[in-house]
């Protein structure tokens, strides 16, 4: 499986194997997801959340940033449920 993302001026594009993700069904989405999770190992899961909780999550920034470091604290919740 071959995922190619081009970005820039009118070219933008997500493809698998050659074809639009836009034009895919959900079956063949669930297809790269499967096997895109088949193949992360368990010491994956940090970079995967960070990713998909910055993508998926509530974003909360303080107001002002920190007196000693000048830092802005900011916080991403996700909620999955149950």
């Amino acid at each position: 499986m071959t995922i190619k993302m081009v970005r820039g001026c009118i070219c933008d594009s997500l493809c698998i194997d050659g074809k639009e993700e836009i034009d895919m069904t959900d079956e063949e989405r669930q297809v790269v997801l499967n096997t895109i999770l088949e193949r992360l190992k368990p010491q994956d899961l940090n970079y995967v959340l960070q990713v998909l909780v910055k993508t998926f999550g509530d974003y909360v920034c303080d107001d002002s940033p920190c007196e000693t470091c000048g830092d802005y604290v900011e916080t991403y919740t996700w909620e999955l449920g149950n």
